[in-house]
């Protein structure tokens, strides 16, 4: 809990590409979302916007900084059935004791503007704002709660956000 407040971040982290419009078409193709703004400049222009909007709901795609692009080291260390990805970007600091199992428990995004195609985005800091101990049924640890911004690249703040885990040491079942 004396860490509220700090940043864990490493600086920020850029979004492995810029916005595409091949990627909105086909983020939107599989929830047959049919909107103008996103995939027509025209209606976009008429409606005050720079350019094709991409869709909130992509944020994490628009965002993420890749798990491997071409000349890194394989994404899985191991073979082993269980075995996690690497990080390219860790973006969930652990602080505090060693943990052994973690679990998403929210996430909110607060939009300031769109983004656009073309649009590259940025991820600054992941500040600690809260910590709460609790012993739960699958173990003992606390609720964490993040924030941190998103930017395009001319630093226009884009949104904020909070993200919640819960970080814990897994009860031994027996």
């Amino acid at each position: 809990m004396a860490q509220i407040g700090q940043d864990f971040s490493e600086g920020s982290y850029d979004a492995l590409d810029a916005i595409e419009a091949g990627a909105v078409r086909r983020f939107l193709e599989p929830l047959e979302f049919d909107c103008p703004l996103h995939v027509d400049e025209q209606v976009a222009a008429a409606h005050g916007y720079a350019g094709i909007i991409a869709p909130y709901s992509g944020l994490a795609t628009w965002i993420s900084a890749g798990l491997w692009n071409s000349g890194d080291e394989p994404i899985y260390a191991g073979a082993d059935r269980n075995a996690h990805p690497r990080w390219r970007v860790n973006p969930y600091p652990t602080p505090g004791p060693d943990i052994n199992g973690r679990t998403a428990t929210d996430l909110q995004y607060d939009y300031v503007r769109p983004f656009a195609v073309g649009d590259k985005l940025r991820s600054c800091g992941r500040i600690l704002t809260s910590v709460t101990p609790k012993e739960t049924r699958v173990g003992r640890g606390a609720f964490l709660t993040w924030e941190s911004k998103v930017v395009n690249q001319v630093d226009a703040l884009i949104a904020e956000v909070h993200f919640g885990v819960y970080n814990y040491v897994a009860r031994v079942r027996g």
